[in-house]
Order: C-alpha cells, then sequence, then structure tokens
C-alpha cells in the first residue's frame, strides 16, 4: 500500500480512483474491497480485525479508496506507516450532505441496477455488503437488499462526516499528508507523489451523482452482475413459458 485516500465518501473519491490510476497505481475502489476482500471484510467488520489483517489483505494493492477502506484509514496506516495520505473534504457540510442526498436519489431512481439486488447473485452479496458498511458507518439497517441506501438520517451522516475530517486532520502525520483540491489539477497531487504531470486532461468522475450508471457501463464487477441477471431472467421465462405449457395442455 502506496497511498491511502482518506477523503469520506462523496469528496471526489472517483475521481481520485480515476487520477490514480492514470498515474500507474493498482487502485481498490468500493467495488474492489467487496469483490475481492468481502469475506476479510465481514469478519473485520463483524468480528475484529488485526494490523496483520490489513498488511494481508492491500499488501499488493497501491492504492486504497472509498469505503469500507477509508473508515480504517488509521489501522491500514499501522499496517503501513510509509504510505502516503491524500485528504478530500468539500467545501461544507451542506454542500456534501445535498452531494450524498442526490446520490442516493439517482442509485433509488436507478431500476436496472437495484435490480441486480434481487436478480444476480454477487448483486445481492453487494447489496448486503453495501448493508453491512451502511449500518457500521450510519447506523441505518434494512430489510430488503435494494433499500440499502434509505433511511439515513442527515444529522447521522453529517455528524459522521465532521468526526471523520477531524480524525484525518488532527492524527494523520503532516509530513505525508496532502490536503488535495481536486480544482487545482494535476501539478499540486503529482509533486506530492512524486510523479510527471501526465499528458492527460485531469478526469471528473461521478459528475451529478451518475455512479450506478458508470459502474454499470466500465466495470467487470458489474457487467458479471448483469450477466447473471440475464441468466436469472431467462430461467425465469423458460419457467413461465412451461408453465403456460401445462396450463394450455390442461385446457385442451
Amino acid at each position: 500500500m502506496k497511498v491511502i485516500v482518506a477523503g469520506f465518501i462523496k469528496t471526489g473519491t472517483k475521481t481520485m480512483a480515476a487520477v490514480l490510476d492514470i498515474l500507474g497505481y493498482s487502485v481498490y475502489d468500493l467495488e474492489h474491497h467487496f469483490y475481492y476482500l468481502e469475506k476479510d471484510w465481514q469478519k473485520i467488520l463483524k468480528e475484529g480485525g488485526t494490523k496483520e489483517d490489513f498488511h494481508r489483505m492491500y499488501k499488493d494493492v497501491d492504492v486504497g479508496v472509498d469505503v469500507p477502506f477509508v473508515i480504517f484509514w488509521e489501522e491500514i496506516l499501522e499496517a503501513f506507516p510509509d504510505a502516503k495520505i491524500i485528504f478530500l473534504q468539500r467545501t461544507s457540510e451542506d454542500v456534501w450532505q445535498k452531494s450524498v442526498e442526490n446520490q442516493v436519489k439517482m442509485f433509488n431512481k436507478n431500476w436496472l441496477f437495484r435490480s441486480l439486488s434481487v436478480l444476480s447473485y454477487t448483486g445481492y452479496k453487494f447489496f448486503a455488503h453495501v448493508g453491512l458498511v451502511n449500518r457500521i458507518m450510519f447506523g441505518n439497517h434494512t430489510f430488503f437488499p435494494w433499500n440499502v441506501f434509505n433511511g439515513i438520517s442527515s444529522t447521522v451522516t453529517k455528524k459522521r462526516y465532521r468526526d471523520h475530517c477531524s480524525s484525518v486532520l488532527e492524527r494523520a502525520p503532516k509530513d505525508r499528508l496532502l490536503i488535495c483540491d481536486l480544482r487545482k489539477g494535476w501539478e499540486p497531487l503529482c509533486e506530492f507523489l512524486g510523479k510527471d504531470v501526465p499528458d492527460t486532461p485531469f478526469p471528473h468522475e461521478n459528475e451529478r451523482g451518475k455512479l450506478a450508471e458508470t459502474w454499470m457501463k466500465r466495470s467487470p464487477i458489474f457487467k458479471k452482475m448483469q450477466n447473471e441477471m440475464m441468466i436469472s431472467l431467462s430461467a425465469i421465462g423458460l419457467i413461465l413459458c412451461y408453465l403456460v405449457y401445462l396450463l394450455f395442455v390442461g385446457l385442451f
């Protein structure tokens, strides 16, 4: 682990993941933490973990971004004491809260995305994983997997965001911390990381909360979920056709 992105959710973490990918780092984002390390995170979130657990999980990964990784940035820093820390935050809590609410709204509007929770086994596990993470972060709980992004108190989310930002700013080692303003582009980040500025435009990901659409179009993990969903729909279609056939035979 070379870089810990310690910005909380909805602070530009998807843009930072894209930036660091362009710079040649191997990056684990939310879907990667789930797909490759689900059992490890289940253990940590339910039973606890050790510095050795985090080292084993991320010793072959350059960068970690987003939840549940960011919740444990300090424990992961203990496992990788030489890692650099990039911190992101919004201009105000209210701006951040509106971004969270818009993201939830966009997730809930995307019925294809939500359908993965019941028509794909991998999708079901993903939504269950997100539900557990949300319960740890915000204290909300829902029985239905497609409903995991609802029922979160705005007061609780603001408090969680405020506490996280204060923790990083107060406790992160200042000689290895970059408070990053994405509006400044490549130069400050590349200087901090000792990288050459790439000859490519600075990316801007998840604009207007279109994360679900991006996942569905680009992520191999979500493409696998969609393939599983198509298999499920095909199976349901065959069963329905067979039932109609039995009904037809019974009538005639």
